[in-house]
């Protein structure tokens, strides 16, 4: 986390960022709102260049253009003065057309400023042509960086990584023939989230918490990631790839470790790298059985009159899969990790249900058990809700689930920065601590790999359900054939 030395270090450095497709979803709605935000805030170095690169055939005053008129932000007041400090370079890195003018630019830059500026370059292409476009970085000495002092350049890369165990370790062999691990960012922004970086502080700075975490006193675990919109434009890309490896794959095992993992000795990348991959080895992958009987695939209705989809396509937009850690400290606790599009709305959450130990003194003031449980809540709005009984005011003893919340937006006056603001300022501070090892990588594989080689042979059989609901009743099956039910996250935390 960056903090004022920080800060007052990035004002005093220089750096050139370059964005390979820079007219892409991702650039538009991420990276160019999270890099204009930090350059109105005075977090961005005061030597500073952005080079945007694409296929696309503009100038750099015609990408400005484009860029006012496309950027996803709310306010565009002060964009003149960030468009100054953007060029356009029209290029294909995979395809090694124009990546010289790329070199000369960069030169150009350095000669303007009169110094070695740290080089960050912005992977956000297709994962398809990776391989080529870093083959291409090595024709041209990319990876070599500044010439005067010779400083390492950095490269981030996007989710996923790879699209198995295999590719993911195909890719790193070639990020590692021209990068070392230290310049090598994989990013997964759900860890730059406030509420993602708060589980720190609320497990392991608070007492109440951390003796009750574990088996004895937590019954499960249920985390989610819904969306309401469909593929929209990615139909070719998620057609080919699916709910499980788009999103269980990265997003929910990482975190599933984050509230699981052992507290680490400092905030430092390899401290909190070595205790997540502690965990992630210790998930038991599923047997062919197992993966029958745990897991869910599921495609909403409509799903295969979307744009760039295979008519006969068995692609899952709903991904359910319940998972096991085998420690000491989780034996017996179930994981249920579930994620789908066309859903009854847009949540992120983690829901901690606790163990109802039918208290001898409240047994005949309820109809049906009150389980305590704690919500974290990391998308729409950012916060905590832990659910108590309390009793109901009146002449008669009964007990009502009562909620407490803790809301970002409306507790604190501190602007709250977007994942991607954390992430970039990150970077250019050298900081890996957010960011995923490959060890990470290929260990979340080996537990999604099993399943997906089930699936592909039709086993369990694809359901599909209805949009705007929680998914196929396949998955209420699951879940309640272990006598549990899902706790729907959506409506009940920080409405504001």
């Amino acid at each position: 986390m960056a903090k004022q030395h920080d800060i007052d270090k990035i004002r005093k450095s220089s750096a050139v960022f370059v964005i390979f497709g820079a007219t892409g979803d991702l650039s538009k709605k991420r990276i160019f709102p999270a890099l204009f935000k930090l350059f109105k805030n005075k977090l961005l170095p005061e030597k500073f260049k952005v080079l945007a690169c694409a296929r696309t055939k503009f100038s750099s005053e015609q990408f400005r253009s484009y860029l006012f008129e496309n950027i996803v932000i709310k306010e565009k007041d002060g964009f003149d003065n960030f468009g100054k400090i953007v060029d356009y370079l029209s290029l294909d890195v995979a395809k090694d057309i124009n990546l010289s003018h790329l070199t000369k630019a960069i030169d150009i830059f350095e000669n303007e400023i009169e110094t070695c500026p740290q080089r960050i370059f912005y992977m956000a292409v297709s994962p398809s042509i990776l391989k080529d476009s870093f083959e291409n970085f090595g024709k041209n000495n990319l990876h070599i960086g500044c010439t005067k002092h010779m400083n390492k350049p950095r490269v981030i890369i996007e989710k996923p990584f790879g699209s198995d165990l295999k590719s993911a370790q195909e890719l790193n062999l070639i990020l590692r023939k021209y990068f070392n691990d230290d310049q090598i960012y994989r990013i997964d922004h759900y860890l730059g989230k406030e509420t993602v970086q708060n589980i720190f502080a609320f497990r392991f700075a608070n007492e109440i918490f951390e003796p009750v975490w574990n088996n004895k006193y937590i019954d499960h675990v249920q985390i989610t990631t819904a969306e309401y919109i469909g593929v929209e434009k990615r139909g070719e890309f998620y057609d080919r790839t699916g709910a499980l490896r788009d999103i269980v794959q990265n997003h929910l095992l990482q975190l599933l470790s984050l509230i699981t993992m052992e507290q680490p000795q400092n905030f430092r990348a390899q401290s909190i790298n070595e205790k997540k991959l502690e965990i992630i080895k210790s998930i038991k992958k599923l047997s062919g059985d197992e993966t029958q009987n745990s897991t869910v695939r599921g495609q909403y209705e409509g799903y295969l009159r979307e744009e760039k989809i295979n008519p006969k396509s068995q692609t899952e937009s709903y991904a359910l899969i319940k998972l096991a850690i085998e420690n000491e400290r989780w034996q017996g606790v179930p994981f249920y990790l579930r994620t789908g599009k066309k859903l009854t709305g847009k949540v992120t959450s983690i829901i901690i249900q606790f163990k109802e130990k039918g208290h001898k003194l409240f047994e005949n003031f309820w109809e049906s058990p009150l389980p305590n449980h704690i919500t974290i809540q990391i998308q729409p709005n950012e916060g905590i809700g832990i659910r108590l009984a309390a009793k109901k005011p009146g002449l008669e003893s009964s007990l009502e689930p009562v909620d407490m919340e803790f809301c970002y937006k409306t507790s604190f006056d501190t602007p709250q920065p977007e994942a991607y603001e954390r992430l970039l300022l990150d970077v250019i501070l050298a900081d890996q601590s957010l960011f995923l090892s490959q060890e990470i990588v290929e260990e979340s594989w080996k537990i999604i790999d099993p399943i997906e080689n089930v699936w592909q042979v039709g086993k369990p059989k694809l359901a599909t359900y209805k949009v705007g609901t929680w998914g196929p009743e396949e998955a209420n099956d699951l879940i309640e054939k272990d006598g549990r039910k899902w706790l729907q996250p959506l409506l009940t935390i920080c409405k504001i």
